[in-house]
């Protein structure tokens, strides 16, 4: 859950036009992919896409972050 929720409040700070992602959101951002990585092999099928899902976006966002 603490992921869904960070990932998708940098989501929304981003998509709020934000001209940039700062560096301390790009930092949690890649904390949370990693994480992500760890716990994905572990994941049910039944959950499985939905943190696939979640990692994509961390993930847009950082390149987003990066560009800006």
């Amino acid at each position: 859950m603490t992921l869904d929720t960070v990932i998708g409040g940098c989501a929304v700070f981003y998509l709020d036009g934000e001209p940039e992602m700062d560096i301390q959101r790009i930092a949690i951002l890649q904390d949370c992919v990693a994480d992500l990585d760890g716990l994905l092999e572990d994941l049910s099928e039944d959950s499985l896409g939905y943190f696939q899902r979640l990692r994509r976006l961390a993930t847009a966002l950082v390149d987003a972050g990066r560009q800006s």
